[in-house]
């Protein structure tokens, strides 16, 4: 007997988890359905705007890459 009801414990917490993932899942759907999608010319100006940015931050990196490098150059006489 305490087999069946075992049984029927690990029965009801598979149901339980099985709710919980079929939930989660419709809701994803009606999120997705729910995303406004950016225009080609929108997606094209932002990759534009990102690749710039990346081109800007590396170049000031680089600058300051240099300058630390030849401060310590001069500091350490190498």
């Amino acid at each position: 007997m305490s087999e069946q009801n075992d049984v029927e414990k690990n029965s009801d917490k598979f149901d339980g988890v099985k709710a919980v993932i079929s939930g989660f899942f419709s809701e994803v759907g009606a999120e997705f359905h729910r995303i406004t999608w950016p225009k080609g010319k929108e997606l094209v100006e932002s990759t534009i705007v990102v690749l710039a940015f990346i081109v800007i931050l590396s170049a000031t990196v680089l600058v300051f890459d240099k300058i630390i490098e030849w401060v310590l150059k001069i500091v350490i006489g190498a």
